[in-house]
């Protein structure tokens, strides 16, 4: 007696079907025209890969002054790769200046040591920090802080081999949405 396989099994009492015609055209659907983007979409562009958008609130507490206006991107002048990103310099509502990595997947060790010494060049005096914590550790968030307060004078940038780029700005003029929605 010979073993019986389950496929085998599945494919005699299996219902019989009819085999169906593919068509050699796809059909053709109607699609609904789509709305022109607005100009000054801002969660879109080359600030993708930035922790925070503008205008969103920086971190707590969550008031107005705490809310991002303005998103320009700190570049590398000393790397392989021209033009790479290798953190953000997020501006307030209130006027402070915070720097911040990119996010993990865009991180590599050469960005890591080029922005710990933009943080530690242009860290405020009272600030201990002199580099970013690990976000994560064995896969777990260690939630140590993200961003920090700083002052980066223009004179600074050419020794730090980084140069400052606009990112993406609240339209000026136009008022703020309540961070608390």
């Amino acid at each position: 007696m010979q073993p019986i396989h389950a496929l085998a099994l599945l494919l005699a009492f299996a219902p019989q079907q009819t085999p169906v015609a593919i068509p050699t055209q796809p059909p053709v659907l109607a699609a609904p025209p789509l709305a022109p983007l607005p100009s000054d979409t801002l969660n879109n562009g080359p600030c993708l890969d930035s922790p925070r958008a503008v205008p969103l609130v920086l971190q707590a507490p969550v008031t107005v002054g705490n809310q991002i206006v303005r998103i320009d991107k700190v570049v590398s002048t000393d790397s392989m790769m021209p033009g790479e990103v290798i953190g953000f310099l997020y501006t307030l509502q209130d006027g402070t200046t915070w720097l911040g990595q990119r996010t993990p997947d865009y991180m590599s060790a050469a960005d890591s040591r080029a922005i710990n010494l933009v943080l530690a060049a242009s860290r405020l005096p009272a600030d201990t920090e002199t580099a970013f914590p690990p976000q994560m550790r064995y896969g777990v968030a260690t939630h140590y802080r993200q961003f920090f307060p700083v002052q980066i004078q223009a004179s600074a940038l050419s020794a730090l081999r980084v140069r400052i780029d606009p990112c993406v700005a609240w339209p000026s003029g136009r008022q703020l949405p309540d961070p608390r929605l």
